[in-house]
């Protein structure tokens, strides 16, 4: 593993993540389907989420997406560390000269979204696209990869929050 890898998910680990790794592009499992889930599964049609508003996009994103060769795939217990700790990295590798470095994560970064009330977001640069927006299938991708990833079967159950950052 070279040096950007393993301080990308040294830094992951040291941020609080349960897990990081490496993967290559040819290991997600991209699926245009998941637009299906953006359009009737998505119960509020983020804001920050083009996908619901414009489904081709998905497609657009997924070409874009399989540009990278590399990234890192994180696991946190919540969407709040799993945004701060991907943009994080997406930052370190953009300074160590990955200038096209791209975090992918829900938004968590306020108690209460304005932008859900038509209201401009007080937080945009924090504002990325979740995984399932580029068209990837996150449960066969990290399945794959030797994780384990259930289903939520109800409120307050224990989840497992997934994101990436595409680096090269």
């Amino acid at each position: 593993m070279d040096d950007i890898r393993k301080m990308l998910i040294d830094k992951a680990l040291e941020m609080g993540a349960k897990a990081a790794i490496d993967f290559s592009i040819d290991e997600i499992a991209f699926d245009g389907r998941t637009i299906l889930k953006c359009l009737f599964g998505c119960e509020g049609g983020l804001p920050y989420c083009p996908s619901r508003e414009n489904p081709e996009v998905t497609g657009l994103y997924s070409d874009l997406a399989k540009k990278y060769k590399w990234g890192i795939l994180i696991e946190t217990d919540n969407l709040k560390d799993g945004q701060e700790i991907s943009i994080e990295l997406e930052r370190t590798a953009f300074l160590n000269g990955y200038t096209f470095a791209l975090a992918a994560t829900e938004c968590e970064s306020c108690e209460e979204c304005v932008a859900e009330k038509g209201e401009p977001c007080i937080e945009p640069k924090k504002q990325r696209l979740p995984l399932y927006a580029f068209g990837i299938d996150v449960y066969k991708t990290v399945r794959a990869k030797g994780w384990e990833l259930e289903v939520v079967q109800k409120k307050g159950n224990p989840t497992k929050n997934i994101t990436a950052v595409f680096v090269e």
